[in-house]
């Protein structure tokens, strides 16, 4: 019994639930709604109720986890307790609990799921580890997918989205459509990512299906926007006479813009350490993750000038976490702390060092 649960990895995922359930119950506990992070009194709302109407678009199409919290809310899972909370009496105490209780779920979740896809892609079980260590310790994880709001659920989906397109898997698709109803970033990022393998690596046809995946999965998210989930708030966001203008004129100060995305940039900015500490000791890096990571800050950087995403670029860009951390595995690869077969699975350009 005890070998068939150690070949389940139990014990790691009971590892991270116990370092993750402090984060829980603080925020529980002491956390509160400031203005840095508004959009949670939307989500709350739609929490209680899946067809509330003064819940604007997009936030009214977050519908999986919405609909979790939701059933979790209607059978009555509450725990009790003095909480900041408290005093904001116009909140529901129980939504409040279930919302955080969610995402302590799922960001146990994602750190197991790291572990297990790392794990299958022959890096050793001790870096798996730390990598979904580092997501856990993360700055986005600990400030902002523990908050009610409903992107730690993403970045589980965005997980296993990441290990099927390695693996270059058609499991991908279920995950990636679900996400019109959970995350459409993600289809932004995916454009930029399969383009960018698509013509580094061969002009491979599953990268080119993914892309051209993206592309039907976001135009699909925006007609459902502007159509069945509408609301005239923030449906200047799809306009895109709109974003162009407001893309060069807007009054986005750079200076706060810099400095949120440097906070919740530390996962990356490791991984910019390392690729600095390979060039200086003459290892090679592989560039091309290198220019699409940049390219995917440089694409969330403009749409938060065009989209008014105020300084939320950082966190948007923070849900790419599982596709950095691997990134930094591939890079730790020449010092020997991770194993890996002799030729990669899954696509190439995740691959080796170029």
């Amino acid at each position: 019994m005890i070998k068939r649960l150690r070949d389940l990895n139990l014990h790691i995922l009971i590892i991270y639930v116990l370092l993750v359930f402090p984060m829980f119950y603080y925020v529980y506990k002491f956390g509160v709604l400031l203005m840095g992070y508004d959009d949670v009194k939307h989500y709350l709302k739609l929490y209680g109720d899946l067809n509330a109407p003064d819940v604007p678009s997009p936030f009214n199409m977050r519908l999986i986890s919405a609909s979790c919290i939701h059933y979790m809310d209607k059978i009555g899972l509450m725990y009790n307790t003095e909480c900041s909370v408290d005093a904001y009496p116009l909140i529901n105490k129980r939504i409040f609990f279930n919302s955080i209780f969610f995402n302590f779920f799922c960001i146990s979740a994602t750190s197991f799921s790291l572990f297990l896809v790392f794990v299958k892609l022959k890096f050793s079980r001790i870096m798996a580890f730390l990598a979904g260590l580092a997501y856990l310790l993360g700055f986005g994880t600990i400030f902002y997918l523990m908050m009610p709001g409903p992107d730690a659920l993403s970045v589980l989906i965005f997980t296993w989205v990441v290990y099927f397109y390695i693996q270059r898997s058609y499991w991908m698709l279920p995950f990636f459509v679900a996400l019109i109803f959970q995350r459409e970033y993600y289809f932004l990022a995916f454009m930029v990512i399969a383009l960018m393998d698509f013509f580094k690596y061969g002009r491979n046809r599953y990268h080119l299906l993914v892309f051209i995946l993206s592309i039907a999965c976001f135009v699909t998210y925006i007609i459902l926007r502007k159509t069945v989930f509408h609301t005239s708030h923030w449906s200047h966001q799809t306009s895109p006479e709109f974003l162009w203008a407001t893309l060069w004129e807007n009054d986005l100060q750079l200076i706060p813009l810099i400095k949120q995305s440097l906070m919740t940039m530390n996962i990356y900015l490791v991984y910019i350490f390392i690729l600095v500490y390979k060039k200086i000791k003459g290892f090679t890096i592989n560039r091309h993750n290198l220019f699409i990571t940049l390219v995917l800050l440089a694409e969330i950087t403009m749409l938060s000038f065009a989209a008014t995403f105020g300084t939320n670029n950082g966190r948007y860009f923070y849900l790419n976490i599982p596709l950095f951390l691997y990134f930094i595995l591939l890079e730790l690869k020449p010092f020997n702390l991770v194993l890996m077969t002799e030729k990669e699975p899954g696509s190439a350009s995740m691959q080796g060092n170029a």
